[in-house]
């Protein structure tokens, strides 16, 4: 079965609260089980980049989910469409707090589809390289500290 992916950018509310997004990230992991849909979720207290991939028809569901949630604006997709292989397949939804900086480096790497790498740019790593290495680190293998995240 093909896989797909999306991965966007949204301003949190003013006023969110940690209770508000663990609420959230357990809705979430139900729903996206159902839907057959694993990612990945980061929050540096204003802004969400999340990443998620399954089925196209789950997929599907989630952004619509996740388009109609109050809980943030200015909603930017990044990314959409097949990928090879799940890269988060254990998580539900894994989720992390990062830091702003660590946050913009991702967002504000070119994003072309879920390359790993930017060839055009001397193989610089690409937005969706950048979102990996920030959950893998430097070996490519899931962090042990965040295997427990969200799953």
């Amino acid at each position: 079965m093909p896989l797909h992916a999306v991965a966007y950018v949204s301003d949190a509310i003013d006023g969110i609260e940690t209770s508000d997004i663990d609420q959230i990230l357990r809705a979430a992991m139900g729903f996206n089980k159902v839907a057959g849909v694993t990612g990945v979720l980061m929050f540096d207290g204003r802004c969400f980049l999340q990443y998620f991939e399954g089925p196209e028809d789950g997929v599907d569901s989630v952004f619509q989910r996740v388009f109609n949630a109050r809980i943030h604006t200015n909603l930017r997709e990044l990314a959409r469409g097949f990928v090879e292989k799940r890269h988060f397949p254990c998580w539900t939804m894994a989720s992390a707090a990062v830091e702003p900086d660590a946050l913009a480096r991702i967002v504000e790497a070119p994003w072309q589809g879920f390359q790993q790498r930017c060839s055009e740019q001397g193989d610089m790593p690409a937005g969706f390289g950048r979102l990996l290495e920030a959950w893998t680190g430097v070996s490519g293998e899931l962090e042990p500290a965040a295997v427990t995240l969200g799953s």
